[in-house]
């Protein structure tokens, strides 16, 4: 699954924070401990031209979905 790969000072700096009136950012870790925010075509029209628009400029890395514990 490729999603937008940040650094631990960039997760830091959007996890939680809405964007629109709405929709919030929310990061998630993969099994290589990088973590990283999905975004659809909605949030992405939101961001661009937005102080976020970083965020849609990142440019997309694989994503490993941890394995669940049993």
């Amino acid at each position: 699954m490729l999603g937008r790969q940040l650094t631990i000072k960039q997760k830091e700096e959007i996890q939680g924070v809405f964007f629109d009136e709405n929709t919030f950012f929310s990061c998630a870790l993969d099994i290589n401990n990088n973590w990283f925010v999905f975004l659809s075509t909605e949030n992405i029209e939101a961001l661009n031209g937005s102080q976020w628009q970083w965020v849609v400029d990142l440019p997309e890395s694989n994503y490993v979905e941890p394995i669940p514990e049993e």
